[in-house]
């Protein structure tokens, strides 16, 4: 028999921020703004340059889906369309999510409070008994969506997927009906940390982003130099640069933390430590071009790695550079780090697929004594 229901027929469900509702016609310019993006294209696979005739498709889609058996919701922040999120049913009781949203707002907590949105629906108005869900075994920030919406690891599902010809592991994560909503954490519970700490080096401070930074970042990152080997836009413009600091400002200090480097009073790059399975993290780090060889990211970047190590328990902290990068790669070796392989075609830079150097350290071989200036 035909479909005789639409997404029309779909709720939408808001939470503080957003606007979760059906996808309709007048949505494909918002779609093919954010898919454009090749970091929000990342983990997903999809074909590359992403078209305009391909929104319109996913558009399409969306619109003509069964909302009996794959309710999809457009994600609406600010009055525009960022993202998405649905259900494919699988059986009765079975849901499987899926879910993306625009890169310019990852790591504000907006996916997991769509997340958190739908959850609850599927469990309270469809009869769902377990909803599932599965990320490339590299991408950490979904990971941390299915776990702080209480869903629950279940394994590793090896070569499940393949993105650009590279076979991928997935993670599983799982939540059941008994399971929601979970608990919320004690009331007497240590508050979350509005902002990293302050570290002090011999001649660095390392302090929390503020829109004061704005200036400074442009300076830094229209340099030419400095987005040699990271993926920023060029030419990059002052309106750039406040969209950059405005992220920072507001990034949840549970999903990263990222720190101003600061040198004689100015802002000259950034260090950040990005938290992923428990007791383990990714080191990230910038410095402006007149600075390098002095020795100065090496030195950040032993404050971090102690206050990792030692006031947030973590047991493994790993990262990676441009295999072409010597500079960033002797940085991490002068940690003490040690490279652990090499990650073919891992990104993109310009509209080239590079290859990138992975390095890590253990709690155990952390000794900052042994590292170099």
């Amino acid at each position: 028999m035909p479909n005789t229901q639409s997404m029309e027929d779909l709720p939408e469900l808001r939470t503080e921020r957003l606007l979760l509702r059906p996808f309709r016609y007048g949505d494909v310019d918002d779609v093919f703004a954010y898919a454009t993006d090749p970091e929000w294209n990342r983990y997903l696979g999809l074909p590359e340059p992403y078209t305009r005739g391909m929104a319109e498709e996913f558009v399409a889609r969306a619109i003509l889906a069964d909302p009996e058996k794959n309710p999809m919701w457009a994600i609406v922040h600010e009055g525009r369309v960022c993202g998405g999120i649905d259900l494919r049913i699988r059986r009765p009781g079975l849901a499987e999510m899926g879910y993306s949203i625009a890169q310019r707002l990852w790591g504000q907590g907006f996916m997991t409070e769509a997340v958190r949105a739908v959850i609850g629906h599927a469990f309270e108005s469809m009869g769902i008994v377990r909803i599932q869900a599965y990320a490339a075994s590299r991408n950490k920030g979904s990971w941390r969506v299915m776990e702080k919406a209480g869903m629950k690891r279940e394994g590793v599902l090896r070569s499940n997927g393949a993105i650009r010809g590279e076979s991928i592991d997935d993670v599983l994560y799982a939540i059941v009906g008994g399971d929601w909503p979970p608990p919320e954490p004690p009331s007497d519970a240590e508050p979350a940390p509005e902002a990293p700490p302050e570290l002090r080096t011999d001649r660095l401070l390392l302090r929390p982003f503020c829109m004061a930074d704005v200036d400074d970042v442009f300076a830094n990152a229209s340099d030419p130099e400095w987005g040699r080997y990271i993926q920023v836009p060029a030419p990059y413009t002052p309106r750039d640069a406040e969209e950059f600091v405005a992220r920072l400002v507001l990034t949840d200090p549970e999903e990263n933390l990222r720190w101003a480097l600061v040198h004689e009073g100015r802002v000259a790059g950034n260090v950040d430590l990005t938290p992923g399975p428990v007791g383990v993290a990714e080191l990230g780090f910038a410095l402006a071009w007149p600075l390098w060889g002095r020795g100065l990211v090496t030195e950040a970047a032993e404050a971090v790695l102690a206050h990792g190590f030692e006031s947030m328990g973590l047991v493994r902290i790993f990262g990676y550079a441009v295999s072409a990068n010597a500079a960033s790669r002797r940085v991490m070796e002068k940690l003490g780090m040690k490279q652990e392989g090499v990650l073919r075609r891992h990104r993109r830079i310009r509209g080239e697929y590079v290859d990138d150097a992975f390095y890590s350290i253990l709690r155990e071989e952390w000794s900052p004594s042994e590292t170099g200036g």
